[in-house]
């Protein structure tokens, strides 16, 4: 009698404790929904790993940190996405390989984000690909390495186009547009991940067009470059072709007119800012530069918008014009809007990714060219346009239409 009544009792358990914890795990996806990571009913967690205090921070990440801040506050201010609200979590790498790694694990351990922008730094980028692919983590990256999207990481996007293009853009109009009789480049860079790739691109471009080059080295955060200058002036070269934030740029502009060295001047997307023409001066006359973002001053829709936005959040700052590094950051946020307004309420890294996977020629007004992602591709933008400064107004000036680089396969 007592083992029936203790089969009957462990039956009885069964049905009630055990039958609804089957029921709870078997059930259909409407009985029960696995949390996601970094999102609520009411939030979703974004972190980004940008350099706040450190070498490129003044011009190169402060800006689109910035503009992050004001699309987000614009889009909670509005609604929100799918009820939710975007909380957005800044941290500092001070351009450093080892800080990044040690911001993200705090941004997805402690802060539990659910996705990630940045970092603006190609190695700290580098350093956590397999992290990121790993953990199942929407990236925007924050810095133009194809290695970051060839070949596509699926949890991977790049809002830019990659440094090597901008090269390729920039090379082919030296050598096919002004035809010099026998091009001969000097190519100006710092020593760290971003001018190392920026190198091998000038390598790999100075192969497939036949013309010569060498190269200069100007530290970062560096505001002299009489030694460079004297080097370059010795050296002759037709053309120089500078990968550098805008202090480098600037200093090396100042010293090629104080030493009478005319000789154009061409830079990246990172040297081809509204700050390096604003800081230079007379110095800039013979800057031209690569560029895939709008500027503040242009009359476009997407552009207006922004100014919009930003100026009621923070009146009476028109001027002096924001950089082109402020647009990136809005493009960025705007990559990030479509991507959760796509997957909706049902969101997730899977939804998220196949969200951005599914846009298609996005007009952004002028913000940059079209926006195009899919499965077998992960980098944003393709095209570049080549801008002049003209120094009495302080502002860049187009001189080509968008462009594609020369097809090398």
């Amino acid at each position: 009698m007592k083992r029936r009544l203790s089969m009957r009792y462990g039956n009885s358990l069964y049905m009630c404790v055990l039958a609804p914890l089957f029921m709870i795990f078997f059930s259909s996806a409407d009985g029960y929904t696995e949390p996601v990571r970094g999102v609520t009913d009411t939030t979703i967690k974004i972190g980004a790993i940008l350099d706040q205090t450190g070498p490129i921070s003044g011009d190169i990440t402060l800006p689109p940190s910035r503009a992050l801040r004001n699309y987000i506050k614009h889009v909670n201010e509005n609604g929100g996405i799918s009820e939710r609200k975007i909380e957005l979590l800044i941290e500092d790498d001070r351009y450093s390989i080892p800080a990044g790694v040690a911001a993200f694990k705090k941004l997805l351990f402690k802060d539990k984000i659910f996705a990630l922008i940045g970092p603006g730094c190609i190695g700290g980028g580098r350093a956590l690909i397999k992290h990121i692919q790993k953990l199942q983590v929407p990236n925007i990256t924050g810095s133009p390495d194809e290695r970051q999207v060839n070949p596509v990481k699926k949890y991977i996007v790049m809002p830019f186009n990659v440094y090597d293009n901008q090269l390729g853009v920039i090379y082919d109009y030296i050598v096919n547009n002004l035809k010099p009789q026998k091009p001969r480049v000097t190519f100006v860079y710092y020593e760290a991940e971003s001018g190392k790739v920026a190198l091998a691109s000038t390598k790999r471009w100075a192969d497939f067009f036949n013309f010569e080059y060498d190269t200069e080295v100007i530290n970062m955060g560096a505001l002299d470059a009489a030694s460079q200058v004297m080097n370059i002036k010795r050296k002759k070269p037709t053309h120089i072709v500078i990968h550098h934030g805008s202090p480098g740029t600037v200093a090396l502009l100042r010293d090629l007119k104080k030493f009478n060295v005319d000789i154009p001047v061409y830079g990246t997307l990172i040297t081809c800012t509204d700050d390096t023409i604003k800081m230079a001066g007379s110095s800039g006359a013979n800057f031209r530069g690569a560029q895939i973002f709008g500027s503040w001053y242009e009359d476009l829709p997407g552009i207006e918008k922004m100014r919009k936005i930003t100026l009621k959040y923070h009146p009476g700052t028109e001027k002096p014009y924001r950089s082109r590094m402020y647009t990136l950051g809005w493009l960025i946020a705007t990559i990030l809007y479509e991507g959760l307004e796509r997957a909706g309420k049902d969101l997730n890294t899977e939804t998220m990714v196949k969200a951005w996977e599914s846009i298609k020629d996005l007009d952004t007004g002028g913000v940059s060219g079209l926006v195009n992602l899919s499965p077998t591709n992960h980098q944003a933008l393709h095209h570049t346009k080549l801008y002049k400064a003209d120094p009495e107004k302080g502002i860049l000036i187009p001189i080509t239409d968008w462009r594609l680089p020369p097809d090398t396969k």
